[in-house]
């Protein structure tokens, strides 16, 4: 457990939205996902992050760079959204396989 009530509640759901159906997708559990990560991104400086500005700030950094690094940026920015995409996905699977023994 954490120090932290909020991400404990989030998890629990987590963890019920997993033993509800041991063969839900990943759009099921998505919102509490979600939620449990906003409320862990709140719990540590390291793991603090601003989905919302992030925009902005990457186009700001893209409009200052020529156009060959501009490819670059975009280029590292999707490989770290996609191997994000899959410790997501990973951590899914391992969720879903402790979901199955515990039923």
């Amino acid at each position: 457990m954490s120090q932290n009530p909020d991400v404990d509640r989030l998890a629990a759901a987590c963890a019920a939205r997993l033993q509800e159906t041991v063969a839900a997708d990943a759009a099921a559990l998505e919102p509490d996902f979600r939620a449990l990560v906003q409320a862990v991104g709140e719990t540590d400086p390291r793991f603090a992050f601003d989905r919302d500005g992030r925009p902005s700030a990457i186009a700001a950094v893209r409009g200052a760079l020529p156009a060959l690094e501009r490819e670059l940026l975009d280029a590292i920015i999707e490989d770290h959204v996609c191997e994000l995409a899959a410790v997501h996905e990973a951590w899914l699977q391992v969720a879903w396989a402790g979901a199955r023994r515990s039923s």
